[in-house]
């Protein structure tokens, strides 16, 4: 089966059925249909997308998160290591696949997407970045620390740490974005995602006159969640540490008044699939440990893939 047209399908969380979109333009950067607009890690350009054909070996990523850390160990912070799982299909059935994919997670923002150019891209997200509600107040949440949903124990303080990074971070630049922003965080619970839960604070980000959708995602994208804080030094770490492009990793999928964060996602072609998974790397990181997490979110999503 092969596929020329340019398409995106995407489920909005809570919703049951699909949205669908044609006939985008591509600069590179950003995908843009008629309504939703997909942008790469850092609104950075690529002419063409091949799907990586290797995974990242698992005594490099240890070491380089072990340099990481003792990067963080002086400077503190917070940087996100993304690492690349690759394998190939026995059958080629992305609409297929999508279905179940989706029908796994009724509660985030799901998207299959094609171009020529980038390729095909699957994912179920649950990185909300900003819901504008009917009162023209914005709504995000800061979503680090991860475990299994089967501890029961108290969370641990690295989790606790880089949560809180995460919380100040964004109500920090929202508030201080230029535009007249005020930002507060509520009480912070949990979100599941398959078998593992997150912590979850909500953030309300309010303005006399309304938010702007773009205006803050220029504020906070990328989040200390999706990059680290500070957010340059952690862009530069991550272009240290990473061998490979995010391509649309880390980027945005914005509609008028929803956009979320591209993760929890698969790039492939007829042939062959590589899953981008990252976790969030502080002073306090054990690389084992890291490697472990990175495996538990792309567990569910590996787990389709496989059947294929």
């Amino acid at each position: 089966m092969s596929f020329d047209v340019a398409l995106a399908v995407v489920r909005f969380p809570g919703e049951e059925h699909y949205r669908t979109f044609a006939a985008p333009t591509f600069d590179g950067a950003h995908l843009c249909f008629d309504g939703l607009e997909i942008s790469t890690w850092l609104n950075r350009k690529f002419d063409s997308m091949p799907v990586a054909m290797g995974s990242t070996d698992r005594n490099s990523y240890c070491d380089e998160v072990a340099r990481v850390v003792g990067t963080l160990r002086e400077r503190g912070g917070k940087t996100v290591i993304c690492r690349q799982i690759c394998g190939s299909f026995s059958r080629f059935e992305p609409f297929e696949m999508a279905t179940e994919y989706f029908a796994a997670f009724p509660d985030m923002f799901c998207f299959l997407f094609f171009h020529p150019s980038t390729g095909w891209w699957m994912g179920a997200s649950p990185e909300l970045l900003l819901e504008i509600d009917d009162n023209d107040t914005g709504h995000t949440r800061a979503l680090a620390g991860t475990r299994r949903t089967d501890d029961t124990s108290e969370w641990s303080a690295k989790n606790v740490v880089e949560h809180n990074i995460v919380v100040d971070d964004i109500c920090r630049r929202a508030a201080v974005a230029g535009y007249g922003y005020s930002a507060h965080s509520a009480e912070t619970g949990t979100l599941t995602y398959g078998k593992i839960e997150h912590l979850c604070t909500p953030i309300s980000i309010e303005r006399a006159g309304g938010v702007d959708m773009h205006e803050i995602i220029g504020a906070i994208h990328p989040t200390a969640a999706v990059g680290g804080y500070p957010v340059a030094t952690a862009i530069e770490e991550i272009d240290r540490t990473e061998s490979f492009p995010r391509y649309f990793y880390g980027g945005t999928l914005v509609t008028p008044r929803l956009a979320y964060v591209v993760l929890r996602c698969v790039h492939f072609d007829s042939q062959r699939w590589c899953v981008y998974t990252g976790s969030g790397i502080t002073a306090d990181s054990d690389p084992a440990d890291e490697w472990g997490e990175t495996q538990a979110k792309a567990a569910p999503l590996l787990d389709i893939l496989k059947k294929y």
